[in-house]
């Protein structure tokens, strides 16, 4: 069980990029099922959002789901809720594999249609079931230097498959109130970078 250390400092941990790359995936899904671009455009933004998506997944099970669970090793209540976590993440890859293979096999676009919609009703209610019982939980049980880290995961920390890219496609369709708050956070290196060329590049 978390200590009353921890459990006092409830709602402090800001999730801003966390929930703005929660809502770059859904804008993603919405645009693909909503494009009208040729074949060759959607296939190329499927595989951006699709490697975004992989990358975020694979993050969050390693310095979220998987440090949390042996924190609260002993806690059944809060267990059922990381292994829910687990369990959804494994009921969207395969939704994503298949769909990688449709656009890939350049399949006709009613099948594609078929499987972004499946794609985004499985992750949609995902992310709001994170958003709205996971995420406070992990503001609860991690220490802040474990809170740090996480953000630094997500948004692509040193090595990541995505360091340059995470970042100004979240940002890409967020208010400026957003934006500001997400780029105040980052380093200063990153910051600069993100302003003069990561965020032109994207």
């Amino acid at each position: 069980m978390a200590s009353p250390e921890i459990i006092a400092r409830t709602g402090q941990c800001d999730w801003m990029l966390m929930t703005a790359i929660h809502d770059a995936l859904r804008r993603d899904l919405d645009q693909l099922l909503q494009t009208t671009a040729s074949r060759a455009a959607a296939r190329t933004r499927w595989r951006f959002f699709s490697g975004q998506l992989r990358f975020h997944l694979a993050t969050e099970e390693a310095v979220m789901w998987r440090p949390a669970c042996a924190r609260l090793a002993g806690d059944p209540g809060w267990l059922a809720l990381l292994d829910a976590m687990e369990d959804e993440h494994r009921l969207i890859s395969p939704l994503q594999a298949v769909t990688d293979d449709a656009f890939i096999m350049d399949a006709d676009p009613g099948r594609l249609r078929q499987l972004l919609t499946r794609l985004r009703t499985r992750l949609t209610s995902h992310l709001a079931h994170e958003e709205t019982d996971a995420l406070p939980l992990i503001s609860q049980i991690m220490t802040r230097r474990e809170l740090a880290a996480i953000d630094r995961a997500v948004r692509g920390g040193t090595g990541a498959r995505h360091p340059a890219g995470t970042v100004p496609w979240a940002l890409a369709g967020a208010t400026p109130a957003v934006c500001q708050q997400v780029c105040s956070q980052l380093p200063i290196p990153a910051r600069l970078l993100y302003r003069a060329l990561w965020l032109p590049r994207y």
